[in-house]
């Protein structure tokens, strides 16, 4: 059985949430004593109350039903997921007072709720909600970087950088209005974020119809991922085009540019905080995107990024020259890269294991 990047990361995500959920209950079960079976209640109705938990945040939730939960309001998603770990405690606190003969507690939903447990749970579920929505808002990366403080001094790091842009913006929304076409973002970004997971990028940020991704350059050297990721979303688009079609009436397309170099990662702001990158890396990278829209070119990257590729990437490029890009002093080599035929799908994309990149397969 193969796993995903993606999966992996699920997986993962589902193993701490059952090991907070065993640790709080081993945890919580030393008030009632220090005996082998209090805390092997504890540590079984922690795991019964965080597996179920879990599975709705990680892969439950990526269903059909959780993908309508998560489109509704944020109030309204709360208040579905809060009734979900709600189910989850009484199931989780029932069953352990029924597998450890504790009649009051196993007596009904009133013995349940009678349990000062329940509301020790209840505390803790909440929490985690709220973990798991501002996890959703920044990113799982951002979420931790922001609670482990790696950026609350700045530091430089060496970034590929990518800036990708839907082409005729401005024409789809004037066509299906701004509502729909927040839904159109909303599902291109969304069908980005496996392509983007598969080759372990990080999403920077998202600016309108643009949309920043950043990798570690040293790590994506060897695998040519920021390149593979223009390979996977073309695939993935031309898949799922004709359902673009059928919803919208139209189906994205986009420019990029990709570049690579030192930037300045930190903290930035008081009452609203964020992680940051500035430099002249992420400066060259829009450039790279005017000029690819000046020049009619579906991407372009620059000879510093293609020659830190460990090997060369597997798509089609030309040398278009050496470019004079605004607020740089000398001209930089630009590299015109070529896109998968329009009918390709993703089962058409293989990787090369002996090139750490990607081919088309027939």
């Amino acid at each position: 059985m193969t796993f995903s990047r993606r999966d992996r990361f699920r997986l993962r995500l589902l193993l701490m949430v059952v090991l907070i959920g065993v640790l709080d209950g081993g945890l919580y079960s030393f008030s009632y004593g220090v005996g082998f079976e209090t805390q092997a209640r504890g540590i079984i109705s922690g795991l019964l109350i965080a597996l179920p938990i879990g599975l709705w945040e990680t892969w439950i939730s990526q269903m059909a039903f959780g993908r309508f939960v998560r489109r509704q309001r944020a109030v309204i998603t709360v208040a579905i997921s809060s009734l979900i770990y709600l189910s989850a405690i009484l199931f989780g606190i029932h069953t352990g007072a029924v597998m450890f003969h504790d009649d009051e507690a196993a007596d009904g939903l009133m013995g349940v709720f009678s349990d000062e447990s329940f509301a020790f749970a209840i505390a803790i579920s909440l929490l985690m909600n709220m973990v798991f929505q501002l996890r959703r808002m920044m990113g799982p990366d951002v979420l931790m970087q922001f609670l482990t403080g790696r950026y609350h001094h700045p530091r430089e790091e060496e970034r590929a950088i990518l800036f990708l842009d839907i082409r005729g913006s401005t024409a789809i929304a004037e066509q299906i209005g701004a509502i729909r076409f927040l839904d159109f973002l909303n599902r291109f970004y969304a069908d980005l974020s496996e392509p983007i997971l598969e080759t372990g990028g990080q999403i920077y940020r998202y600016v309108g119809d643009e949309i920043i991704v950043t990798w570690d350059l040293d790590k994506v050297a060897r695998t040519g991922g920021c390149f593979r990721l223009l390979q996977l979303a073309e695939a993935v688009i031309a898949e799922r085009s004709l359902q673009y079609q059928q919803v919208f009436g139209a189906v994205p397309r986009w420019r990029a540019g990709l570049h690579c170099g030192v930037v300045a990662v930190g903290e930035l702001g008081d009452i609203r905080q964020e992680i940051v990158l500035l430099g002249d890396a992420v400066n060259v990278t829009a450039r790279l995107v005017d000029h690819a829209r000046d020049t009619g070119e579906d991407a372009v990257a620059s000879a510093d990024l293609v020659e830190r590729m460990a090997a060369a990437p597997l798509m089609p490029m030309r040398l278009l020259g050496a470019v004079d890009i605004r607020g740089r002093r000398e001209p930089l080599r630009v590299y015109a890269l070529g896109a998968l035929p329009p009918n390709r799908t993703a089962k058409g994309i293989a990787a090369d294991p002996a090139r750490g990149g990607v081919s088309a397969t027939a």
